[in-house]
């Protein structure tokens, strides 16, 4: 296998690509009414999220296009879970499209990033990793039907903050060395 090759197809990006076969489960769990197996589903892509990154690391296959498709596959991942559960009623609209569009510009802004520093890589965002892992608890609280409302407007409101603190770092303070 080829170095280039083997920056797209390697363990780490297997497990990441894996994070999509949660999906289905988790339709089919709410479908059933089984809301706690379709959080353990969305508990499940999470896990998987932390694992893709030590296995890049100890396989030694980190890259640009692997910390992309781990942002892209959270993206993906949760907003079909979080759409899903708008669409049946079990969370609110309003929040969960905000929360959609400020992942659009989020992305956006990632991508302007990469071209700026003239790399493909992931802007690391340690406040915006933990609006993910709120959006996790969001999927959760809306599968149990559990205060989802209160917390999708949490979400939104709070990942609409970073975001406007991050966008500001990724286009328009100096880049680090």
């Amino acid at each position: 296998m080829t170095n280039t090759l083997y920056t797209y197809i390697n363990p780490a990006n297997a497990i990441t690509f894996s994070r999509f076969f949660t999906l289905y489960p988790f339709m089919q769990f709410m479908e059933k009414g089984e809301g706690q197996w379709a959080v353990v589903m969305a508990m499940l892509c999470g896990f998987l999220d932390l694992f893709d990154g030590m296995a890049a690391r100890k396989f030694n296959c980190t890259s640009g296009f692997g910390e992309f498709f781990d942002a892209a596959a959270d993206g993906i991942c949760y907003g079909v879970m979080l759409s899903y559960l708008a669409w049946h009623g079990d969370l609110p609209w309003i929040p969960i499209v905000g929360i959609l569009a400020l992942g659009g510009v989020n992305t956006v802004g990632r991508l302007l990033y990469a071209k700026r520093i003239g790399k493909t890589t992931n802007y690391r965002s340690w406040a915006m990793e933990r609006v993910v892992a709120f959006t996790i608890y969001l999927v959760g609280f809306g599968a149990m039907q559990v205060e989802a409302e209160f917390y999708a407007w949490a979400c939104v409101s709070t990942m609409a903050f970073i975001l406007v603190h991050d966008l500001k770092r990724m286009l328009i303070d100096p880049v680090p060395a």
